[in-house]
């Protein structure tokens, strides 16, 4: 007998009124006042910095989108060979279900990164990491 599914509850409410609180600020100080302050020569010598760290941030949501891959597959392994043994599928469903909860997780975080790596770079904050 599967668990019924969670309604969403109101512990999540101060989450989202914080993100967009966040959003509503970002929205409200505009970049290009911060764009006015950034002299010539510090974004050119700040641009390895910027694309080395580009490079990790990208590498670690790949890597994570990776492990979140083998971790659903691991999954449907566990829950193929469960046969009759109700606990071990459940085990199985559990984490194939956290491996999908991992995936759009790390999806999300890589749209965000873009998200804020554009703005920047519109803004001439920073130059085009890659």
């Amino acid at each position: 007998m599967r668990p019924p599914v969670r309604a969403f509850t109101a512990a999540y409410l101060p989450v989202i009124c914080a993100f967009a609180a966040a959003l509503l600020l970002l929205a409200w100080v505009s970049p290009v006042f911060a764009a006015e302050t950034v002299p010539s020569g510090a974004q050119k010598a700040l641009a390895p910095v910027t694309k080395m760290i580009a490079t990790l941030v990208a590498i670690a949501i790949g890597l994570g989108i990776a492990i979140c891959g083998a971790v659903i597959v691991w999954g449907g392994i566990e829950k193929t060979l469960a046969g009759a043994n109700t606990d071990a599928e459940h085990r199985a469903q559990k984490r194939i279900t956290n491996g999908i909860m991992g995936l759009v997780w790390m999806v999300l975080a890589g749209v965000i990164v873009s998200t804020i790596t554009a703005i920047a770079v519109a803004y001439g904050l920073i130059e085009k990491p890659f």
